[in-house]
């Protein structure tokens, strides 16, 4: 039990630890790692524990190793991936704080993080294309994505009511379908 609990934190640990650009940018670490190399959730599941995650308060990356944690190894399991997970962001941003107050104003360290936020950017477009091939099943949830994110980016409504209509309109399908059955 001591060494499964060890390999969670060290996972999440590494995705902590290596993942600039928040939550959304960890997705597809997580997934590399949960998934493919370790097999602790299945392919079919990993999108629902990321719905879940997201629809839950709280950052996605950190609701999904909870999640992901418990799921292997109870309790004590979620502890070891939220710390894994958390315990990285802690420590960088101490350091940050320290190192780079003697640093305001430095063009180079500017320039270092213009391009570390170019490279976050890029692997949250990752994740959601990832994510998109995964959860966009047909002409109907193509339809609900592409209305989605007219909602949020062209209209400016919260996430929270594109994902509230979508469940609405999915379940309007479901029944609509059922009927004609």
């Amino acid at each position: 039990m001591i060494k499964q609990l060890c390999d969670i934190f060290q996972v999440f640990f590494k995705i902590g630890a290596f993942t600039f650009g928040g939550g959304l940018a960890m997705l597809p670490l997580i997934q590399r790692e949960v998934v493919d190399k370790r097999s602790w959730v299945k392919e079919s599941e990993i999108l629902d524990i990321f719905a879940i995650s997201q629809s839950a308060p709280g950052v996605i990356a950190i609701n999904s190793a909870i999640f992901i944690g418990k799921r292997v190894a109870g309790l004590k399991g979620a502890v070891a991936a939220a710390l894994g997970v958390i315990l990285p962001s802690f420590i960088s941003i101490i350091l940050v704080i320290t190192i780079l107050m003697g640093f305001q104003g430095n063009k180079v360290v500017e320039k270092v993080f213009t391009g570390i936020k170019a490279a976050s950017a890029a692997l949250i477009l990752l994740a959601a294309v990832k994510l998109g091939k995964t959860a966009i099943k047909g002409k109907f949830g193509f339809f609900i994505a592409l209305l989605s994110f007219g909602m949020i980016v062209i209209f400016d409504i919260h996430a929270m009511w594109a994902v509230v209509l979508g469940g609405a309109a999915g379940l309007a399908a479901y029944l609509m379908n059922r009927e004609q059955c």
